[in-house]
């Protein structure tokens, strides 16, 4: 069972941190879906992660126990290789706003994964606090006419089936994982898919078509950013987090992500309406309350 802590300032600024990372994240990933192909990205993406993480495999390595080498291999598919191949096939086809709400299903998974299969007590704040963060979301995506939700409902529930496998991953973290240090984590997840990962990158054409596509070197960028910022170093912070407060208090950062589109909606030249402000603060409510 997970021992949590009530969140402080530096909590909260690194789910608020996070949000940034991964509200760019959506933006990225349609745009280099635009270049490679879905499996392309993904071991491209896997490849820039596991690169970046040798050094903290070198200077974690002897911290590691590998006799939950399969906890760390759950970590790896469920927290990333599985969500975002299939983030990546669903980005073809619907918007980054929709995936952005559709992410936010992450806590909800969390609490009900977490109370059948790893002993969670939830409350009737948590559960309240999810419900509310959820509202804000769906108000912030289906009422906003600059969202423009669209795409085929397959792809849809692609993006919500993803966000199981995050509630899975979390819950393994917070009750299994506790007492390992968040880069030994992250470094020994990796570790077990990099190979493979280059193996299927080299295979599937993925270097071909980054030498090749007239957006190739663009398009590296775009996983350059997704691989070791948007997963190796947000990884390791996310598993910080996620021992030093709560699996649902750490999942909650999902509830930002269509917030955080939306800020980056407004940067890039849109204007912000009554309804986003009012969404916003439904989430950041419903934040508040699944502290609790």
């Amino acid at each position: 069972m997970q021992t949590t802590q009530s969140p402080g300032t530096r909590a909260w600024i690194t789910m608020f941190s996070l949000a940034f990372v991964w509200g760019f994240s959506f933006l990225f990933i349609k745009r280099s879906v635009a270049i490679f192909s879905p499996v392309q990205m993904l071991s491209w993406r896997m490849t820039m992660a596991t690169l970046a993480y040798i050094p903290f495999a070198v200077v974690y390595w002897s911290k590691i126990q590998w006799k939950y080498w399969y906890y760390f291999l759950a970590v790896a598919l469920c927290g990333s290789a599985i969500p975002n191949l299939m983030y990546a096939f669903a980005q073809q086809h619907v918007s980054s706003s929709l995936a952005g709400i559709l992410n936010a299903l992450t806590p909800l998974f969390t609490l009900v994964l977490g109370v059948l299969l790893f002993q969670m007590k939830a409350n009737v704040y948590k559960v309240a606090g999810i419900l509310l963060g959820l509202t804000g979301a769906v108000v912030l995506v289906f009422f906003n006419a600059k969202s423009a939700v669209s795409g085929h409902l397959g792809y849809a529930l692609m993006c919500a089936f993803a966000t199981l496998f995050y509630g899975l991953n979390s819950n393994i973290i917070g009750s299994k994982l506790q007492g390992h240090h968040p880069a030994a984590i992250a470094a020994a997840s990796f570790m077990l898919l990099g190979i493979p990962s280059v193996l299927v990158m080299i295979g599937s054409g993925g270097w071909e078509t980054a030498m090749t596509h007239p957006r190739g070197w663009e398009g590296l960028g775009y996983l350059a950013f997704l691989g070791i910022v948007g997963t190796a170093l947000a990884s390791i912070v996310y598993f910080d987090l996620l021992q030093k407060t709560s699996t649902l208090f750490a999942t909650s950062v999902t509830f930002l992500l269509p917030v955080m589109s939306m800020l980056i909606g407004a940067w890039d030249g849109e204007s912000i309406g009554w309804i986003d402000a009012l969404a916003s603060g439904m989430i950041l409510g419903g934040l508040y309350l699944a502290r609790k």
